[in-house]
């Protein structure tokens, strides 16, 4: 009962005190809304369970093995991995795969999984509509459908069942569609089919150990430990190493493809794929929830602690408003304690009030959290895992209602001990104009200014070295010029392109339609471009080249083009030649390979006519004359180390057309140029989908993505924690003036001039400024060692950075205190004498 007393008195003081309520409320929202937003991210990527059954007794299987990197498995290790039921109760093979997928609306791509009978039961996930496919029917052309294609394609038609779907020219009948939250193992995977398909487009998949297109999900049994996985593995790994080099000890290089074809962060290709000699990798096993969340968590967590910070700041901002709200009502209070009012019942009387205004601005912080979301949601980068699963739920209120209250208590805790203790004699002294302020109730105010400095200024600093890391990213030169070019990527359907001739000839008959069009100076055909997601890389045995090089074994990247790529792309040419239109099939091959290649291999020697082991068109092996060195690129990303690379003529490998990214090189608007390219496909094929059009400059935007969008919202924090703290020391030196105006009539009477009256409050505000600054900057000294990792081009304790921002920080705060202070200086003295 006494706690209702208090907050229906505590209601009926609000009302009357709109503009602090309102102001203290909206203050809150900003922090709350701002945790709430970023929390059901948190919440939905990291915290939530993935939606299969017991998720935490699935883990993913790789292989690691040359440099760290991982790899993907041989269906072999896969069988045999199947055989170690007392750490697996069941063990899921599955492939990448892209589909032309046609007979329902335009042409398109769409990404799909060959995926063993087992793999649904691993996850323990059951269809929404129909059923799963088999053991039995592992080689059957049937299909199960994501909730996604069933509800654009099939209009979300129960009767899809049984109906054929159109892929690769190759008709598979729909026996499943699977529940709206089953994504595996990522968006882009749009439809399942049996691991069949897989074996017969590559017939070797099935028995050859050295063909690594697998990826395997397993399901641990109960009693499973990691020390007795991880043992059976190692003991596994052992075997399979001495069977490969028992087998074959004398292959000269190693095949990995990441990605093949696909655009950043979709599934692409096969996934890895690798053909190696002999074993000398090594099983692991991690966690699922570890491989569909990647590398995010350090991102996610800097933008929690940022929105930390500006709750902080706002809880701060909070505290003032509640310390001069109690400093005005002393006389209030003292005689309520004189009627006999204790100090717990005065001091829990103002912490109800905190609680509820902290609560109010939670109610209003989920209203701006779920239009903040859509704000962040709609620039989030597309490649980061699990988006469509951010949402406001049960447990996002629940933090919210929580962190209302803790809020409330946090940031009302020290106006309830000073205002429920106040000096009788004094506060009566004060009301009766015996005192021209108190600095005592000042100095309380004035440290939860410079908390809020200090805090503003780690944001600042943050978002200073995001800024100035995302400026050097865009200066980097990548190597080739990414302006008035376009490129579409295009996959052949199989089966209407079915020999390398067929395929050649559609590519050949686009390129040179492409090149007849007004305004196009090149166009160039490549397996894979820049930027795009898409690597293929050859392991070559260096010390058979350079025998005091440290490494035995040279990742190097593979690009196989046409002849006019480095034209296409204004690659220089360091030295030799380029690739030339005779450069086919059956004349001697030949490479192209970059200057970081030729100094690793042949320093201070010249690289042309020397010899490197490339594949045959027959698939064999070859050695090819190496005729040009060209400069060096940024091919995975800008941020990134160059990679040695050999360029291989498309006609010259075994590997030949199908599928190719197509760019054109324009003289006028690249965009423009998009529907000619769609204009010439349709007309050579009415089925065959783009799958990727896009410019070079878009492409670069897309590589950028993920840092951008940290920069821009680390930013629009920061700015808001700048706002609120320059709000907090405007407010406390208006409050400062608003008390001391007998003080400052005094000083004027006495013959200080207006200046002398300003330069007092601004010596004041400077002081406060400074203080909040260099603890600030203490504070961002350890708070941006998070960054290391976001940033690129610059060291997180950049000078320029923490230099600025402190500048920046305590200009701001001058400005903010000026503006009272200048008010101050205009006072009448006869006015300010009579004020109290």
């Amino acid at each position: 009962m006494t706690l209702f007393n208090d907050i229906r008195l505590t209601l009926r003081g609000l009302r009357r005190a709109p503009g602090f309520t309102t102001v203290t409320v909206l203050t809150l929202a900003l922090g709350i809304g701002a945790n709430t937003a970023i929390f059901s991210v948190i919440n939905a990527m990291l915290l939530r369970p993935l939606p299969y059954s017991e998720p935490e007794r699935l883990v993913r299987i790789d292989e690691s093995g040359l440099q760290a990197s991982r790899f993907s498995l041989a269906y072999p290790t896969v069988k045999e991995l199947r055989g170690l039921t007392q750490d697996f109760a069941s063990v899921a093979a599955y492939t990448l795969q892209r589909f032309n997928f046609t007979g329902q609306g335009d042409p398109q791509e769409i990404g799909a999984l060959f995926a063993t009978a087992d793999l649904f039961q691993t996850l323990g996930s059951t269809p929404a509509l129909g059923r799963t496919f088999t053991t039995e029917e592992e080689r059957a052309h049937l299909v199960v459908l994501s909730h996604g294609l069933w509800a654009t394609s099939f209009g979300s038609d129960p009767g899809v069942l049984g109906k054929n779907v159109t892929l690769d020219g190759v008709p598979y009948t729909v026996i499943g569609v699977m529940p709206a939250s089953f994504r595996f193992p990522n968006d882009d995977v749009l439809l399942w089919t049996p691991i069949g398909g897989a074996f017969a487009s590559d017939p070797g998949a099935e028995t050859n150990r050295d063909l690594h297109f697998f990826n395997a999900v397993a399901r641990l049994t109960p009693g499973a430990t990691p020390e007795r996985i991880n043992g059976d593995l190692a003991t596994l790994s052992q075997r399979i190493e001495g069977e490969a080099a028992s087998a074959d000890g004398n292959r000269r290089s190693v095949r990995i493809t990441l990605n093949s074809g696909g655009p950043p962060g979709a599934a692409g290709g096969r996934g890895p794929q690798v053909e190696s000699g002999p074993a000398t990798n090594r099983l692991i096993q991690f966690p699922l929830t570890e491989d569909v969340v990647g590398n995010i968590r350090p991102m996610l967590y800097v933008l929690f602690g940022t929105v930390i910070l500006v709750l902080l700041i706002a809880c701060a901002n909070a505290a003032n408003l509640l310390v001069a709200r109690a400093n005005a009502r002393r006389k209030e209070i003292v005689i309520r304690q004189a009627l006999g009012a204790g100090r717990g019942h005065i001091a829990r009387h103002i912490l109800t009030e905190s609680v509820l205004l902290s609560l109010m601005g939670g109610l209003v912080g989920i209203w701006l959290s779920y239009w903040g979301l859509e704000l962040l949601l709609a620039r989030w980068p597309a490649s980061l895992p699990r988006v469509h699963d951010v949402g406001i739920d049960r447990a996002v209120l629940g933090f919210t209602m929580l962190i209302s209250v803790a809020t409330g208590i946090g940031f009302g805790a020290l106006p309830a001990i000073r205002g429920s203790n106040p000096a009788i004699e004094e506060a009566l002294r004060e009301e009766a104009g015996s005192s021209s302020g108190s600095r005592r109730r000042q100095r309380a105010q004035r440290s939860l200014v410079v908390a809020q400095l200090a805090l503003a200024l780690v944001l600042l600093v943050g978002a200073g070295l995001l800024v100035r890391s995302f400026v050097r990213l865009l200066d980097v030169d990548p190597g080739y010029d990414t302006r008035s070019a376009v490129a579409a990527r295009i996959r052949l359907t199989p089966s209407r392109y079915a020999t390398p001739e067929a395929r050649t000839e559609f590519f050949r008959g686009l390129t040179e339609d492409l090149a007849s069009r007004p305004g196009v100076t090149s166009v160039s055909l490549s397996r894979t471009l820049p930027l795009s997601g898409s690597l293929m890389m050859i392991a070559m045995p260096i010390r058979s080249i350079n025998p005091d090089d440290p490494d035995q074994v040279l990742p190097v990247a593979l690009r196989l083009v046409s002849p006019e790529y480095f034209k296409t792309m204004r690659i220089s040419l360091v030295e030799g030649r380029s690739l030339e239109s005779g450069d086919r099939a059956n004349a001697p091959p030949v490479i192209v390979i970059n200057s970081k290649l030729a100094k690793r291999f042949w320093p201070n020697q010249d690289a042309i006519g020397k010899q490197l082991p490339v594949d045959a068109p027959d698939g064999g092996d070859q050695n090819a004359t190496v005729v040009g060195v060209v400069g060096d690129i940024h091919y995975t990303g800008l941020s990134d180390d160059v990679m040695p690379e050999v360029y291989v003529p498309l006609e010259q490998s075994a590997n030949r057309g199908d599928q190719n990214w197509v760019i054109a090189r324009v003289g006028h608007n690249p965009l423009e140029f998009s529907a000619a390219i769609r204009e010439v496909v349709r007309r050579l094929d009415p089925t065959q989908p783009i799958a990727d059009l896009v410019t070079l400059d878009q492409m670069v935007d897309r590589s950028t993505a993920a840092r951008r969008f940290n920069m821009v919202v680390i930013t629009l924090f920061a700015g808001l924690a700048f706002l609120l703290a320059l709000i907090g020391i405007y407010g406390v030196t208006a409050y400062s003036v608003s008390q001391r105006t007998q003080e400052l009539g005094i000083r004027v009477a006495l013959g200080a001039s207006p200046g002398d009256v300003s330069r007092l409050l601004l010596n004041e505000g400077l002081k406060l400024a400074g203080i909040g600054a260099l603890a600030g900057g203490v504070l961002a000294v350890v708070a941006s060692r998070a960054l290391a990792s976001m940033v690129y081009g610059v060291a997180v304790t950049d000078a320029i950075t923490f230099l600025g921002s402190g500048a920046l920080l305590i200009g701001a705060a001058l400005l903010a205190t000026w503006l009272p202070a200048r008010r101050a200086a205009r006072v009448n003295p006869l006015i300010a004498l009579r004020a109290e």
